[in-house]
């Protein structure tokens, strides 16, 4: 930067806005019309009759800082930093030291937030012979009162800083141990109520009944983008809540458990949505659809899926269409394919033939009490508690061991209820194996309980081309006996 002659002083209008949305008494509008109004004024006027230069002989240079905050280093501002560079420049330039270079702020704020980083500015400028002031007339580092007062000035805005920082946390400690609202939207399921002039959260009723359907679909082989619909959430945000603690009504933070005081005992922000047991399954659940474990299988297009073999190589035919798109059981070595309703056809007439009049029975559980999640959470905490009290002076031991012993009947009472073992018990639907067959979706699933096997020749083999067998046997007795036992007499049609 090149002064020309007739310039005798550079006045660098410094402008700096936290945030760029920002309106009102800081905007940048403001900051402008306030120097403007400064160089209009008298302490201006009497700066430019000590240099002896008139008004025209003054550059005014703009620098912007929008969205930048103060506590930021100079070096960090992309404009606080083009305007050091561009006074070092036009200092160096000036070799006579004709030029005098001025830089003016709406305030001390605009500068910086912490002593530190002015006290960095006013060396640099001092060492420069620049002068740093404010449109407020409060800052100008010409005399040394001036320096001392700014200095004072910049150590209370950063005294304030730390108060309004210090007030901030110690207000969102308070929300958290009482269980209050912090910040933002409450957790999907919940809602905020305001009672003792307070924001609290609670549970939402009406959405908690849609969470807690979704998540009896996604245990029973459902899918998050399936269940996320049901929701209304996109599939993403739904994730989120099933992998957070946010439906046990813990408070996280960046992922981990938010902790109260004692170090140990996770904090609660309202009452929970699910119980332990059901987060274990759902962590469960996700980890095998993550892994592809227990994906809910493809809807065979063929009756006997995985149940049709190859006479020669001895695997299962896969179902696939023929040139003219006709359902085929097809080999994959190319040994035997044949048409898929003449095979499906048969199977029917042999199923409800020698099982239609079976009873249908399906198998229900019985018993059981897994309490092993609440077990879990009990020994983390017991891990959390080991590690206080290894390091815990003897002020706070008698405290700890209470905790542990209250822990430690928490933990036993839950052995002592807890019974995992769980009985199989067949029970009767009420209705055949052939009204069971009119379900055209359990059709398979019928087949591979009786244990349908399929061999499928070449062409030429006689009688016909299939042979169809049944793991069980021929005797309908041998099913009601691996049935359990039942009567055939007392439960066939």
């Amino acid at each position: 930067m090149k002064p020309q002659s007739k310039i005798m002083l550079y006045l660098y209008a410094y402008l700096r806005l936290s945030r760029d949305t920002q309106e009102g008494n800081a905007s940048i509008d403001t900051q402008r019309a306030a120097y403007l109004a400064w160089m209009e004024g008298g302490e201006f006027t009497r700066f430019l009759q000590e240099l002896g230069i008139t008004r025209d002989q003054v550059q005014v240079i703009e620098y912007v800082d929008a969205n930048v905050s103060g506590s930021k280093a100079l070096e960090m501002r992309k404009e606080m930093r083009r305007l050091m560079k561009d006074a070092d420049a036009a200092i160096y330039q000036d070799r006579s030291r004709v030029v005098k270079h001025m830089i003016i702020a709406w305030k001390l704020d605009r500068y910086a937030r912490s002593v530190s980083e002015f006290l960095r500015l006013a060396a640099w400028a001092e060492t420069r012979t620049i002068r740093l002031a404010t449109t407020d007339n409060v800052v100008n580092t010409s005399t040394p009162t001036g320096r001392m007062v700014a200095v004072v000035l910049a150590a209370l805005a950063e005294w304030e800083r730390e108060m309004i920082r210090s007030r901030i946390t110690e207000g969102h400690a308070t929300r958290v141990a009482q269980g209050r609202l912090g910040s933002g939207k409450p957790p999907f399921g919940y809602k905020t109520e305001r009672r003792d002039g307070a924001a609290y959260i609670v549970i939402d009723e009406e959405k908690a009944a849609i969470v807690r359907k979704a998540i009896a679909k996604l245990l029973d082989d459902g899918t998050v983008t399936g269940t996320a619909r049901m929701t209304g959430l996109s599939q993403g945000a739904w994730r989120n809540i099933l992998k957070s603690q946010a439906l046990r009504g813990y408070r996280t933070h960046k992922g981990k458990l938010v902790l109260a005081e004692d170090g140990i005992t996770p904090v609660k922000f309202a009452e929970p949505i699910i119980n332990a047991a059901e987060a274990k399954a759902i962590r469960e659940r996700l980890q095998a659809l993550a892994t592809g474990e227990d994906r809910a299988p493809r809807v065979a297009a063929n009756l006997a899926n995985k149940m049709v073999w190859c006479h020669k190589c001895g695997k299962t035919l896969y179902g696939g269409p023929s040139d003219k798109k006709t359902r085929l059981y097809k080999c994959k070595a190319g040994h035997v394919s044949i048409y898929a309703e003449t095979v499906d056809t048969a199977i029917e007439d042999e199923f409800l033939k020698k099982w239609g009049g079976m009873a249908e029975y399906v198998v229900q559980l019985e018993g059981g009490n897994d309490l092993s999640a609440e077990m879990e959470e009990a020994q983390e905490q017991a891990k959390r508690l080991a590690h206080k009290m290894a390091t815990a002076g003897p002020l706070m031991m008698s405290t700890l061991e209470e905790m542990s012993a209250d822990l430690e009947a928490t933990y036993a009472a839950l052995r002592a209820a807890h019974d995992p073992d769980v009985r199989e018990v067949m029970v009767p639907t009420g209705r055949t194996l052939g009204d069971a067959w009119k379900d055209v979706t359990a059709r398979t699933r019928l087949l591979a309980d009786v244990g349908l096997h399929v061999v499928v020749h070449g062409r030429g083999h006689t009688p016909q081309r299939y042979e169809i067998s049944w793991a069980i046997g021929g005797d309908d007795h041998e099913l009601a006996e691996m049935l359990g036992d039942m009567d055939w007499n007392e439960h066939s049609a």
